[in-house]
């Protein structure tokens, strides 16, 4: 079949197609790739903004921070971009999540468990619904900690399941020492070089 130039155009001069129907997390995961990034919320599909390079470089020296320290303590395994299965209706595809060791091989096709961390680096347009919608669905969850990271506003917010309920933790000095990853301390004085261009 002859590819048509509408196919061909890049997925900013597309309309996504799949914005707004209603389905099931089973037909979600068969939808047909269409170049742009969803998830799918109380069963109804929306489209994520696309990352840009500054928003890509904070989510990728916290995923070389936790890989780096994962390489020499096996204590459970990160993935970037993945998606996350938390009910029949919910599935969303955060920056990062980290499972320990014992959930790993359970989830190793699709991830169906709450992940013990999820890391959400924050676009403005999205941080209401970061800040107020997910975080309310990885507390119900039981995601265990939940990281909110703002490049634009240069802050760190990092939120910890405490009986049942996030707990706001506040940030001291250059170093935030994770619960829910063993061990690991992440470099915030890092991650704060890493809101401006790096060159």
């Amino acid at each position: 079949m002859p590819t048509t130039a509408a196919s061909t155009l890049d997925p900013v001069l597309r309309a996504p197609a799949h914005v707004g129907l209603r389905m099931s997390a089973d037909e979600f995961f068969s939808l047909e790739d269409d170049g742009f990034k969803y998830e799918l919320v109380d069963g109804v599909t929306i489209r994520s903004p696309s990352p840009t390079p500054g928003h890509q470089q904070v989510a990728d020296e916290i995923l070389f921070q936790l890989k780096t320290f994962l390489r020499g303590h096996r204590v459970g395994a990160v993935y970037r971009e993945t998606d996350i299965h938390l009910s029949p209706g919910l599935v969303y595809r955060p920056e990062l999540v980290f499972l320990r060791t014992e959930l790993v091989r359970a989830n190793w096709r699709r991830i169906r468990t709450a992940p013990d961390l999820v890391v959400e680096v924050v676009s403005p347009e999205s941080r209401r619904f970061d800040r107020e919608t997910k975080k309310a669905d990885y507390e119900r969850h039981g995601v265990r900690e939940y990281w909110i990271i703002e490049p634009q506003l240069e802050a760190f917010t990092f939120f910890r399941l405490v009986d049942g309920r996030f707990v706001d933790i506040p940030v001291q000095g250059d170093a935030f020492t994770s619960e829910a990853v063993t061990g690991f301390v992440l470099d915030l004085a890092a991650v704060r070089a890493a809101f401006q261009p790096l060159l």
